[in-house]
């Protein structure tokens, strides 16, 4: 539980400094500089496609060194990116800035947090997972109006050199202190770092695990796909799906719903593989599209789509770590965590582009339908590694 807390606070700090936050930085950053904000948004999706190089190359160093000893010193690399954010004299430092920052997210957030409970936690750590994402779930909750109130009170350079401090004092020493507890959990067991216990369902090997990883990866990336296109279009297309001012109240409901199916799967389906969970993730995404299909208007089917679209991606965030750990072991997670995450942010940087050119060209509807072909084929992929799992199973 310690392993849970302690990341549960440094992943708050992770996604709400480095990803909730930047909304609320943009208008004010604009306004300084004399750039569109449209400008400032393309920096940040070029941090993002760029971090899946990044996250490719860094996954093995999580295996090499540990993964919470690279998380702290990504937090060491973080408060130094925000601080000089804070001082930076122009627009292009503060993009140039800004894109490292996002490149090199990966070494903070979620995928090495969920190899670090791979090593903190060998014993009930898809439990772990779920626990941490249901902590993590707050991060935007609470980073959105701290950021606007540091934001009124000490500017947006200010608030900058606020999120280096708590980097600096408070997710430095916590990863540090993690990667501490995971050598003495280590020694005391008489183990080398990396020996594990038995894995809680057969793991894939051989021709069969390289072929599961790539179908993983491609399910994955089109998932990914459904999720960012939704996560920037949201509001405009609940709005051009004729609900005006209670679009905004109608996003509003997705959070709650993250949270509700965090517990369920804490609670009620720790006994399920997590494909099967992906897989229900997936049918969530796939009948919240429909149903916004047809919304025209309806806010209870508006609502249904909020429902829906939340709890899918609220079970993604489980199943990105705990999938890969139920397929291939513990054993090299972390390099197996870092090539998935780079598919993933590869196709999520182009997804809201290929949106909103989809939606401009061929209608909002045709892009709708596309949508729910990628996510379709994500979940043909997930059904066919399931098949694998039987197998070897012996089902």
């Amino acid at each position: 539980m310690r392993h849970v807390a302690a990341l549960g606070v440094t992943q708050i700090l992770g996604y709400g400094a480095i990803f909730y936050s930047f909304p609320i930085f943009v208008p004010h950053v604009a306004a300084e500089f004399g750039v569109s904000q449209t400008w400032l948004y393309a920096v940040f999706s070029t941090g993002l496609l760029l971090g899946g190089g990044v996250a490719s190359l860094a996954g093995s160093m999580l295996d090499r060194f540990g993964a919470a000893q690279v998380m702290a010193m990504g937090s060491f690399l973080t408060a130094m990116l925000f601080a000089g954010l804070g001082l930076a004299p122009n627009v292009l430092v503060y993009g140039a800035l800004v894109i490292v920052l996002q490149a090199f997210s990966f070494l903070v957030l979620y995928d090495a947090a969920f190899a670090a409970l791979a090593a903190g936690v060998p014993q009930g750590t898809r439990r772990a997972i779920t626990r941490l994402t249901l902590i993590a779930g707050f991060a935007s909750t609470l980073f959105w109006p701290l950021t606007a109130f540091l934001i009124d009170l000490l500017g947006w350079r200010g608030t900058c050199v606020v999120f280096a401090l708590l980097h600096l004092v408070i997710a430095l020493p916590l990863h540090r202190w993690l990667a501490r507890l995971v050598r003495q959990g280590a020694a005391a067991a008489g183990t080398a770092l990396r020996g594990r216990p038995a894995p809680d369902w057969p793991v894939l090997g051989g021709r069969d695990a390289r072929r599961a990883f790539w179908a993983l990866g491609a399910g994955f990336a089109l998932i990914a796909i459904v999720i960012a296109a939704f996560g920037v279009h949201l509001v405009p297309v609940l709005l051009a799906q004729g609900l005006d001012e209670r679009a905004y109240l109608v996003g509003m409901v997705m959070g709650p719903a993250q949270v509700l199916v965090r517990v369920i799967d804490a609670t009620l389906w720790q006994q399920y593989h997590p494909l099967s969970v992906a897989l229900i993730s997936v049918v969530a995404l796939m009948l919240a599209i429909v149903a916004l299909a047809v919304a025209e208007g309806s806010v209870v089917l508006a609502l249904a789509f909020a429902i829906l679209f939340g709890a899918g991606q609220g079970l993604t965030s489980i199943v990105r770590g705990a999938v890969p750990l139920a397929l291939f072991g513990a054993e090299g997670i972390g390099r197996r965590l870092g090539h998935l995450a780079a598919l993933r942010n590869v196709s999520a940087a182009a997804a809201p582009f290929a949106f909103a050119l989809g939606a401009e060209k061929l209608g909002l509807a045709q892009t709708l339908g596309v949508t729910f072909v990628l996510a379709l084929g994500g979940l043909l992929l997930l059904f066919w590694l399931r098949h694998l799992v039987q197998r070897a199973c012996g089902r």
